[in-house]
């Protein structure tokens, strides 16, 4: 199992230094209905979604089929409980236009009464009154200099709260 995690971890390197060139906005990016899914999923702790598990001594991390952004998406749990993880290319180098495109195209796929707020200046945070997910999307420069993103379903704002070597 450690062997298959391993496999897993290097895909996704590598899968993060390819970024592809084509141009792709960034309501193209997403899949709307995995993502809605994903969230009404994050009310059970994503058990409906949940395929297989692979543990390491540092991570838990279920395969699934709901792959809301670029089909790079697990559910994992390390230093925080369960959550919804993808990753991906973004479609622009620039940081506050791939955090921009990408938030208004995530505003979309939620819909009516979801808020967004930027908490950092590459990550938006977006909530809903009366319901306890968080979704949210972070932009960051990956080891080769591109511009990726990261698509985060979470249980609740405390789950989805940065760590602190992460602010």
């Amino acid at each position: 199992m450690a062997t298959m995690a391993r496999i897993w971890l290097a895909g996704m390197a590598l899968l993060a230094g390819c970024a592809t060139q084509a141009t792709q906005t960034a309501a193209e990016r997403f899949d709307c209905e995995a993502l809605n899914h994903a969230v009404a999923s994050a009310e059970t702790g994503f058990g409906d979604i949940k395929g297989r598990l692979e543990t390491t001594s540092l991570t838990r991390t279920w395969q699934t089929d709901t792959q809301a952004f670029h089909d790079a998406c697990v559910i994992t749990s390390a230093r925080r409980p369960d959550h919804y993880l993808c990753f991906g290319p973004m479609a622009t180098d620039d940081p506050r236009g791939a955090l921009v495109a990408g938030g208004e195209a995530l505003g979309r796929c939620l819909g009516e009464g979801w808020q967004s707020r930027r908490a950092a200046p590459d990550r938006l945070e977006f909530t809903r009154r009366g319901t306890e997910p968080v979704v949210v999307l972070e932009s960051f420069l990956n080891d080769r200099g591109r511009r990726m993103g990261s698509l985060g379903v979470f249980r609740n704002a405390g789950d989805a709260a940065p760590l602190p070597d992460e602010d």
